[in-house]
């Protein structure tokens, strides 16, 4: 079963993607071919009309005893703009503001009782072990894999370079890779009778492990629940001394090199900054079932949100600010910086930033909290999705909304010094403007698109309209047919310049015929690429898959050659 938003095929009879945590409909197909939309934007988030169905009823303590009789474990509901899963995901867009294809980059691939690594663009090796899950740093330079997974006896944890594989430890039932790479939170030796679990850290440049508490809380399964790790992987918070039959718990942290620290009763981390600076943490109350959140800074504390249950995080890339976003009747936008009381922004509720293809992006879920991280070292200078469409937030952070603009992420891309937009708007018209100038007029460019992207200086734009037909539009220019018979969901941008790679003449059981444009220049037929089933580009590369699940990689160009003979996409 294929994921439509990030095209990772899960196993048969799947309810979760194992890569984006992505809901999978019954019998649903996916975008097959489309391009690893990992790096360029995070899962979908529901519109207002999607809200209802789509929030997740809050779950208190003793609600739990009837649903989940054996496990009686503490789950606060998670926010309602995101999905609720039940592992660990950590979606990446990895890169930078580069159009250059970079070499520190890690993509694998599972082949059977193997996974196959690609690195620094000509690189390749293999890691023995089935694979079971894996998690990436904020970059994309650095991941962990989890191999050979057994629910009673853990996996294999390895530590992932463009170069190489380490092997962290055995018997690892859960774990959690700090933004940086430089750091594995991870458990291990499971007390299934107790709920507990041994809390160890790994340090991946010394390559060496410690363990941090020997009654951290665990239920099993592949989450690290109340477990936060800072960006530079050396402090981390937990939960011990979990009592089922209350709901009681000790929240505690430990800080770099310092012993644990008790942050409080019935307290857990959600976040903490390096060195301890900043730390966001819940306060779960027994008798009401509900949570807060807060922030502590020194001796200072402020409450951010009264009810955890109806809210979305979002951390600036160092954790000094932070973005609430609340779901409740009354929803609105609330930032605290440096550990101060949070200020009003906004009247609307923000899903998310639009962010340019490449640009860095980690959503760390579990259960009892969901927290994006942007790789943005202030949340100034910003278009987002929010609940009333499209708005640009200056550096004042004062709002202005996007004319006519839907809250479809699908529906707007960036360019990558955020001068120039591209949206569909309600009128289903493809548009540009520049947000930033306050009274900018929006450039209609054509109606009725299918899918769209666009060149990352955000002077160019492809587009497949309702006929499959793929125009090109640069500037003022006239619009430029390129080709017919094309795949709408095949579009995929090179990072390399404006080389863009499509499907022509594509079946689902045969797939297609592999073309390029080189900046809206006539069409061209990869050699040997006839039928192929899947497209996607990363900062390092180009690959796609052929009706035979071979494997072909590029460096970005069009020449393409054979990486794996077999491979599960």
């Amino acid at each position: 079963m294929i994921c439509e938003f990030c095209g990772h095929t899960n196993e048969p009879g799947a309810h979760l993607c194992a890569r984006c945590g992505a809901e999978l409909e019954p019998g649903q197909k996916g975008k097959q071919h489309q391009e690893h939309q990992t790096y360029q934007q995070a899962p979908n988030r529901p519109g207002p009309e999607e809200y209802e169905s789509a929030r997740p009823r809050r779950v208190s303590a003793g609600a739990l005893k009837t649903a989940m009789p054996s496990k009686k474990i503490l789950l606060i509901a998670v926010p309602a703009v995101v999905v609720i899963i039940a592992i660990i995901i950590v979606a990446s867009m990895l890169g930078g503001l580069s159009a250059a294809m970079r070499k520190n980059h890690i993509e694998m691939f599972k082949a059977g009782a193997e996974i196959i690594v690609s690195g620094n663009n000509n690189e390749k090796f293999t890691i023995k072990g089935g694979y079971r899950s894996s998690q990436t740093n904020l970059d994309g330079s650095k991941a962990v894999v989890l191999t050979d997974y057994s629910s009673r006896s853990g996996g294999v944890l390895w530590f992932v370079t463009p170069t190489g594989a380490t092997r962290i430890a055995d018997d690892v039932f859960a774990y959690l890779l700090a933004d940086s790479g430089n750091g594995v939170a991870y458990f291990t030796g499971y007390d299934e009778k107790n709920n507990e679990a041994t809390l160890n850290l790994y340090d991946t440049s010394g390559k060496r492990a410690a363990p941090v508490a020997d009654n951290a809380f665990y239920i099993g399964g592949e989450t690290m629940p109340g477990v936060a790790i800072s960006p530079n992987g050396k402090s981390v918070g937990y939960i011990t001394d979990y009592d089922e039959r209350n709901y009681e718990f000790t929240g505690y942290v430990k800080i770099a090199g310092k012993s644990p620290e008790k942050i409080g009763n019935e307290m857990f981390a959600v976040a903490i900054s390096d060195g301890g600076r900043y730390l966001y943490f819940q306060k779960f109350d027994v008798k009401t079932g509900e949570a807060s959140l807060h922030v502590r800074s020194g001796r200072n504390e402020h409450r951010l949100a009264p009810d955890a249950s109806n809210i979305a995080i979002m951390l600036n890339s160092d954790y000094s600010e932070i973005l609430i976003s609340v779901y409740d009747g009354d929803r609105r936008t609330f930032i605290s910086r440096k550990g101060g009381e949070r200020q009003r922004i906004s009247g609307v509720a923000i899903h998310s930033l639009v962010m340019p293809r490449g640009a860095q992006i980690r959503t760390v879920s579990n259960e009892l909290a969901n927290t994006t991280i942007y790789g943005k070292s202030s949340f100034t200078d910003f278009v987002a999705i929010t609940d009333e469409g499209l708005a640009y937030y200056n550096k004042n952070l004062e709002a202005t909304r996007i004319a006519g603009s839907t809250n479809n992420a699908n529906s707007a891309k960036i360019s990558n010094d955020g001068k120039t937009l591209y949206f569909i708007n309600n009128s289903n018209w493809l548009s540009s403007i520049d947000p930033s100038v306050p009274g900018a007029e929006r450039k209609e460019i054509v109606r009725n698109v299918k899918s769209f992207v666009i060149s990352d200086d955000g002077k160019s734009v492809y587009f497949v309209e309702n006929e499959n037909e793929l125009y090109h539009v640069s500037g003022n220019r006239t619009q430029v047919l390129i080709a017919e018979d094309v795949e709408p969901d095949s579009l995929t941008m090179s990072y390399r310049g404006n080389r863009l790679f499509f499907l022509m003449d594509y079946r689902s059981n045969r797939g297609g015929e592999l073309h390029f444009s080189n900046n809206g220049g006539r069409r061209t037929k990869v050699s040997g690429a006839d039928d192929v089933m899947h497209i996607r580009s990363t900062p390092a590369n180009i690959f796609y898959t052929s009706r035979h699940d071979e494997l072909f990689r590029s460096n970005g160009n069009e020449k393409f050659t054979q990486f794996h003979e077999k491979v599960e996409w």
